[in-house]
């Protein structure tokens, strides 16, 4: 007859879990807070010395508000983006995880000359660390694999 788990790992393993959705839930605000420019709540995401690196015109960015600037500058003027995250996996060591996804981030500008749309498929590995306010982004690299559309919708 099995018992299962013994009630240590039974705990270890309830934590880990309750650590990897904490993860994927940070990872969802961070798009819907894009989407829905909700700047406030895109703060709360990242680690004061946190450092993304977006590529292409954006380049590195080190510090929470560096980050949060860059990113309002790009996507405030545009009518709207739509950024979706999938096939994500989680690595969770203690207080630091790691996570990778893939995105398929859409971006909308309807006056743009050459058409209004600008898609980006890519993949995010992320370093995340557990803080007294929850798990928050430390590190976000952005990898490109393909782009279609009018780039001139992100740089008018």
């Amino acid at each position: 007859m099995t018992t299962g788990p013994a009630p240590a790992a039974l705990a270890r393993q309830i934590t880990e879990l309750a650590d990897r959705v904490a993860i994927l839930d940070v990872v969802a605000a961070y798009a819907t807070a894009l989407d829905t420019r909700t700047w406030a709540a895109l703060d709360s995401l990242f680690t004061d010395d946190a450092v993304c690196t977006y590529g292409g015109s954006v380049g590195d960015l080190t510090g929470q508000n560096a980050i949060i600037k860059s990113l309002r500058s790009v996507l405030e003027p545009l009518d709207a983006t739509q950024h979706q995250v999938t096939n994500s996996v989680v690595r969770v060591h203690g207080d630091t995880a790691e996570h990778t996804a893939y995105v398929h981030a859409q971006h909308v500008r309807h006056d743009a000359p050459d058409g209004e749309l600008y898609t980006i498929a890519a993949r995010y590995d992320d370093q995340l660390r557990r803080t007294p306010e929850g798990w928050r982004f430390a590190r976000r690299e952005l990898t490109r694999i393909w782009t279609d559309g009018n780039r001139g919708v992100l740089h008018p």
